[in-house]
């Protein structure tokens, strides 16, 4: 199944823009004010918020355009969308019950624009275009987050309490920044062999990274380097090898998340966290004690953070401090999205797992590894942090595109096979007898 063709060039600097918008992660006065006072440790002023909100319709208006441009062979293409589309239906659906109606069917428009935008991606680069194209997005964000970090430090550096000095570049936080780079790592290994060009581009990412001060960024990073190093030695491997391999590798997994969970306070305190993980155990009961009021249908997408409005009054009057995510991706989904919500979720994310099985026995690792990582980092992250929900944020756009990889790759899988099984039997029926 062939990618959509186009003008060289345009598409893919409109695409690099669009990737570089949604990586900021709502850092834009006017779309995400609450992030982007975070970032700037100021209130918005009227001209950041015209620019704000003059950037957010130009990015939609621009993705609206490749969707009606493309719409024939999306159309055709929307098997790729499988339970990802139906969540991000069920996202804008939510806003006849929402909370705050006018933000839910607001931001709704531009969540199913990305999940939109997912889809165009996949369809129209091969996976090494893509990663090529992803790649030159995070090298931009990560030359101008060193830029800032050095030159304008007010808006480069972190401010907080306890982590001033740590890198935050163009991002809204130090560990949205070290987020960005720990993808950008896995992109780069899932090109395979590392050249010149990559090896550079992989020590500028990793020196963000480091300057970054995340350390959950940098323990989700060594995951990622020691599953690049098993991929290596996956594909090399012949393809009868593969399935124990990957078995040995789902047992190891499963001994270490029992070993994470039984040695939990030793293994926070080697990495200078405390057991709460920096409160975040206080947020997830109070965010629980709030699903359990609406269990089924949610507070609407994108509704329930609102300050001292709404149902998160109740949340941070428990707290003592102001926050505006549940530090907890799959609560959050439970939250904004109700029941049902987590439960397309879980569809798309175990479809994604069963469709990718059977090419990482048969495919190369160039066709596979960056699919493989993005479904990994997305469960990981999404245990302590809200990343899937974001508002413009980078992990949705991706997780649409890996899964739309993956089901367009199990087509032209699928449609291999049975070419192969033609010339099979044609090639039975025509051997002369005896």
């Amino acid at each position: 199944m062939q990618r959509a063709k186009g003008k060289p060039g345009i598409a893919e600097a409109g695409c690099i823009l669009v990737l570089l918008f949604f990586a900021m992660q709502g850092a834009i006065p006017g779309i995400a004010p609450n992030q982007a006072a975070e970032m700037t440790n100021a209130a918005a002023t009227s001209w950041m918020k015209i620019a704000g909100i003059g950037s957010q319709l130009i990015v939609d208006g621009w993705i609206a355009a490749l969707v009606v441009h493309q719409c024939r062979r999306l159309y055709r293409l929307r098997f790729a969308l499988q339970w990802s589309a139906v969540f991000a239906a069920w996202a804008a659906l939510s806003s006849l019950w929402s909370q705050d109606p006018v933000t839910t069917a607001r931001r709704s428009i531009a969540f199913v624009l990305a999940c939109l935008f997912g889809l165009y991606f996949a369809a129209r680069f091969p996976v090494r275009k893509q990663l090529f194209l992803f790649c030159m997005t995070m090298l931009v964000a990560a030359l101008a987050s060193s830029i800032l970090a050095w030159t304008v430090p007010s808006i480069g550096l972190e401010a907080s309490t306890g982590h001033f000095g740590n890198w935050q570049g163009i991002f809204t936080q130090k560990n949205a920044c070290g987020r960005a780079m720990v993808f950008a790592i896995a992109a780069i290994f899932s090109f395979g062999r590392l050249n010149v060009t990559r090896l550079g581009c992989l020590l500028l990412f990793t020196a963000v990274l480091i300057m970054s001060g995340s350390r959950g960024a940098w323990a989700i990073a060594a995951v990622v380097l020691g599953l690049y190093v098993f991929l290596m030695l996956l594909f090399r491997s012949a393809p009868s090898a593969r399935a124990m391999l990957l078995g040995v590798a789902i047992v190891l997994a499963v001994a270490t998340a029992w070993a994470a969970w039984v040695y939990f306070p030793l293994l926070v305190a080697l990495m200078g966290r405390d057991a709460t993980l920096t409160g975040r155990t206080a947020i997830w009961q109070q965010v629980w004690e709030a699903i359990l009021r609406h269990p089924w249908l949610g507070y609407g997408f994108s509704a329930f953070w609102q300050g001292l409005k709404g149902e998160s009054f109740y949340v941070i009057l428990a707290l003592r401090f102001v926050l505006f995510h549940a530090h907890n991706g799959f609560l959050e989904i439970w939250l904004e999205l109700g029941l049902p919500g987590l439960f397309f979720f879980l569809l798309s994310y175990l479809r994604g797992w069963k469709k990718l099985w059977p090419l990482l026995l048969r495919r190369r690792l160039q066709e596979c590894a960056w699919m493989l990582f993005v479904l990994v980092l997305v469960f990981l992250y999404d245990l302590d942090e809200n990343t899937l929900l974001t508002f413009n944020g980078m992990f949705w756009v991706l997780y649409v595109t890996a899964l739309a990889n993956i089901e367009i790759l199990a087509s032209e899988e699928r449609l291999l096979k049975q070419r192969q099984k033609f010339f099979s039997r044609l090639h039975v029926r025509m051997a002369p007898a005896g």
